[in-house]
């Protein structure tokens, strides 16, 4: 494990529990409130406004269960004795960083790394896609 004492790895813990918890109430509450139904009632501009929230209440919610994925998979890596470790490289990741994001599955360096590769590939497309016309 990575170079914590047991009360910092509870902080860390607990600090992602509080997440999920906070994320499993705010989803109840969205599904529980009917932010998720359309809107029959009401005239054309009232139904639209309904369902345009009701749209953005489905994209939060996806949010929120993919954040929920990430947390629970911090949390396994806890039984496991592997959080606080970069799963590109294996090396610790900043005990600040996972302050900020203790959720996280990568140390900055190689987040950045990804996000470079991700952009080269991108661009190598744009001009596979430009060569075309």
């Amino acid at each position: 494990m990575v170079d914590f004492r047991k009360k910092e790895l509870e902080r860390y813990r607990k600090m992602l529990l509080g997440r999920r918890e906070e994320i499993v109430a705010k989803s109840k509450n969205t599904v529980n409130g009917g932010a998720l139904s359309g809107g029959t009632l009401g005239d054309e501009a009232d139904q639209a406004s309904h369902a345009t929230e009701a749209a953005l209440a489905w994209r939060l919610l996806d949010k929120d269960r993919k954040l929920l994925k990430e947390i629970d998979h911090a949390l396994k890596k806890f039984e496991i004795g592997e959080y606080g470790y970069c799963e590109g490289t294996g090396k610790p990741i900043n005990k600040k960083r996972l302050l900020i994001r203790p959720w996280t599955r990568y140390s900055i360096e190689h987040k950045m790394e990804i996000e470079k590769e991700k952009k080269q590939r991108r661009i190598g497309e744009g001009t596979k896609i430009n060569q075309l016309f």
